[in-house]
């Protein structure tokens, strides 16, 4: 059975506390490595899809052989998010995370060296086996050290390591492909990965090993997606990255639909952007003293309102602070799920049920943007954000009945 300890509030009895498989093992993380393990193992796949796409229309090539080469990283990884979730499971963290290392060095490479779009389409799927290979190897890892109430914050620091690697990637690459030229973007990418490699040599022992095959759950993958403890926590799971995907996408859309400039819609993007980060810094300081469950209820009620507002209004001066307020309820409610995610699956099967998590996400990121196109273009954005943020306000009641199971 999925063991259960969603809450983790203080002086809640020992019994109830998550995780007790690794209670034993309360290793202390240095919060600076965490972060800088994130920023550079997000930067790599990060900076390498952007680089895909850049070198691609350097190139020459059509905008619907992008868009190919683009999809290739996103659908090819979930083949692969499963059994990468297994053997994270029995080869530990650090091992995959070097794997990943050494494909995604190789891929870069060779697109260096033989720019062509056979190198770029390897490039671009090795890139999202490492995204995926990545999360899955850092959440894991994440999970099983600190104690119950360090966890969420060391998701949180994670969160902002994987944030700046967001950011690092892609202005690394739009700016290399604008100093250098031509292939060289991608030796520049390469250092990320490299540095990575130095910083596991280094600093790479914090991160646990394997679990032992005799603390491994019995439980079945379909079991474990199914109970009904956990399949809440599961489904969940998909509203926060579904809801930045959504929001980045639909943003240029409004901006358009409204007149707004290109600079205005940076500045929206940036609002939300910037208050996701900062939420994320802050809330290592109080996440001790908070029933989780309700706060993550409470800003999916943030969220939601914030969507539909920006569906009915039509003064731009809104729109920032809207942006804010929906980046704020992402940021910070992120780490809160992820924890009781990662937390709550079979015991030595985190890695196998993330992978589960990461399929589904895959697939929601590559048609989340088809069906909100298809059905803007028949009944506008407005319609779209309104269901959309009544979805939030029915998951946060949802949320909030999940503290205390």
């Amino acid at each position: 059975m999925v063991h259960s300890a969603v809450n983790v509030c203080p002086g809640q009895p020992p019994e109830t506390q998550p995780y007790p498989e690794h209670d034993r093992a309360r290793i202390p993380l240095n919060k600076v490595t965490l972060v800088s393990l994130a920023t550079l193992a997000y930067a790599g796949p990060q900076g390498a899809r952007v680089a895909v796409s850049l070198q691609a229309l350097h190139d020459g090539m059509s905008p619907a052989v992008v868009g190919v080469l683009n999809a290739l990283s996103y659908l090819v990884p979930m083949v692969v998010s499963i059994p990468a979730g297994r053997i994270v499971d029995r080869a530990g963290v650090r091992g995959p995370i070097y794997i990943c290392i050494a494909m995604l060095v190789g891929a870069l490479a060779l697109a260096f060296v033989m720019p062509g779009i056979v190198t770029l389409a390897l490039a671009s799927a090795v890139a999202g086996i490492c995204y995926v290979g990545f999360t899955v190897a850092l959440n894991v890892g994440v999970m099983r050290i600190g104690t119950a109430e360090e966890r969420v914050s060391n998701f949180s620091w994670l969160t902002i390591g994987i944030s700046a690697g967001f950011a690092v990637g892609p202005i690394t690459a739009g700016f290399g492909i604008d100093a250098m030229g031509g292939s060289g973007v991608f030796a520049l990418i390469a250092a990320y990965p490299l540095a990575l490699a130095l910083l596991m040599f280094w600093q790479g022992g914090q991160l646990p090993d394997a679990v032992a095959q005799s603390e491994r759950s019995p439980v079945r993958l379909l079991e474990a997606v199914s109970d009904r403890k956990f399949r809440p926590i599961l489904l969940v799971s998909f509203t926060n990255p579904t809801l930045s995907d959504m929001f980045n996408f639909v943003v240029p859309l409004i901006a358009k639909q409204a007149g707004l400039s290109g600079s205005m819609v940076g500045t929206i993007l940036g609002a939300y952007t910037s208050a996701s980060f900062a939420s994320r810094l802050i809330l290592p300081t109080f996440v001790k003293r908070v029933r989780h469950w309700v706060v993550v209820s409470n800003l999916y009620v943030v969220a939601g309102i914030g969507l539909i507002a920006f569906g009915l209004v039509s003064q731009p001066a809104f729109y920032v602070p809207l942006a804010m307020a929906i980046g704020m309820s992402h940021g910070m409610g992120q780490p809160l799920v992820m924890a009781a995610f990662v937390g709550n699956a079979p015991a030595g099967r985190q890695g196998e049920v993330m992978g589960v998590q990461q399929v589904a996400q895959g697939g929601i990121s590559a048609l989340s943007p088809i069906v909100i196109g298809a059905v803007g273009t028949v009944t506008g954005i407005t319609p779209v954000l309104l269901v959309a943020g009544g979805a939030l306000l029915l998951v946060s009641r949802f949320a909030r009945r999940m503290q205390g199971h």
